[in-house]
């Protein structure tokens, strides 16, 4: 996905504030906004907006000296999901659905997010009406069908907190489907996306071979992965992709890949055709 004249301002707003979360000064901060502000004049039109948020992240890292700062913030948002985790997991498995619940649960996880402005105040209060979460572009049925099918699954994270949830829909499949999971994080911190660290924290490795693609990009920026991702990512029978940043940069991609999201800006619907807060799982090739 290419991005649009209405991600310019996104670019902007994204990197004042992560400039502030950084801890830079109010001269840092302007140094960031008239670096990022020169690199979008020339920026090329078939660019994804993940590596306009790697070269948002990159030029923060290098102006700050702080090469993590959202370090705390993951780790205060895997905590805040992890208390809860057990209350989640009775929700799903106390369900007329778990399956579709424990989807429904991991999707709408994914507002956890530091990169588009945030719908929330209050971690817990995402989680208080995951179960009424539907939409036309939330397909369950259609994924149950292809993950039975298949005897691998490349399911590619997103941030942290999320993966919580994450982990709660990976112990369902283990536990009722016969295939073999592997899970996939970024190779170096950036924004608040999951890193192995985090898969560590939250007991994912425990479950599942977790890997990491080797690359710093919100998002999965093929030409920049290892070739252990890739491996996987070419031979896996089917791939789901969690977030917008997975979506904006797989979407042209032919593989079979299913995509979770909470579509969290106009843009991302449009693309979708559905509307900004829906609920989406979808198979790429439908698009």
């Amino acid at each position: 996905m290419k991005i649009s004249l209405d991600c310019f301002p996104c670019f902007l707003r994204q990197a004042l504030e992560a400039s502030r979360i950084s801890g830079a000064d109010d001269h840092e901060q302007q140094d960031v906004l008239n670096a990022i502000m020169n690199a979008l004049l020339n920026v090329s039109p078939d660019i994804t907006p993940p590596q306009i948020g790697w070269l948002i992240h990159s030029t923060i890292r290098e102006i700050t000296g702080n090469c993590d700062p959202y370090n705390e913030i993951k780790t205060f948002h895997n905590s805040q999901v992890m208390e809860i985790e057990e209350d989640l997991v009775r929700l799903v498995n106390e369900s007329d659905e778990p399956f579709v619940d424990a989807l429904r649960l991991a999707g709408t996880g994914n507002l956890i997010d530091m990169g588009p402005e945030r719908q929330w105040t209050d971690i817990q209060e995402i989680f208080q009406s995951f179960s009424s979460k539907n939409s036309d572009f939330f397909d369950p049925s259609t994924f149950e069908r292809a993950i039975k099918d298949s005897g691998t699954l490349l399911y590619i994270g997103d941030n942290a907190g999320e993966i919580v949830l994450d982990k709660i829909l990976v112990n369902m499949i283990v536990r009722e489907m016969d295939i073999d999971i592997t899970y996939a994080v970024r190779g170096k911190p950036i924004i608040n996306d999951a890193t192995m660290e985090d898969a560590r924290f939250v007991g994912m490795t425990d479950i599942v071979k977790v890997i990491d693609n080797g690359a710093d990009f919100p998002g999965v920026v093929l030409k920049s992965c290892s070739e252990e991702f890739l491996d996987y990512y070419h031979n896996a029978d089917i791939i789901l992709a969690k977030g917008q940043g997975n979506y904006e940069s797989l979407s042209d991609e032919s593989e079979n890949i299913f995509f979770l999201l909470q579509a969290k800006c106009p843009v991302i619907a449009d693309k979708i055709g559905c509307h900004v807060g829906d609920l989406v799982l979808k198979n790429g090739k439908t698009q």
